[in-house]
């Protein structure tokens, strides 16, 4: 059995920590979102929903990093 080589897992901590630090980023701005108003909300809001594309691309990635070591690890 060929085990996870220090690259592979390098990769699976980056993509664990670029979704951590999304989920921070998204948490932040919903925060924002609560204490003001007009364009600062505006603003606040929008980027938040770009972010949120930005999330599901994120999972997307890591799911298809996390399928790449499997692959590594089996040998195909």
């Amino acid at each position: 059995m060929v085990t996870i080589t220090e690259e592979d897992s390098r990769a699976l901590d980056a993509a664990a920590d670029l979704k951590d630090l999304l989920r921070l980023a998204h948490e932040a701005l919903h925060r924002i979102e609560q204490d003001v108003h007009g364009g600062c909300y505006d603003s606040a809001d929008e980027l938040s929903r770009k972010l949120h594309d930005v999330r599901k691309e994120a999972d997307e990635l890591a799911d298809k990093i996390a399928v790449y070591v499997k692959e590594v690890e089996s040998g195909t």
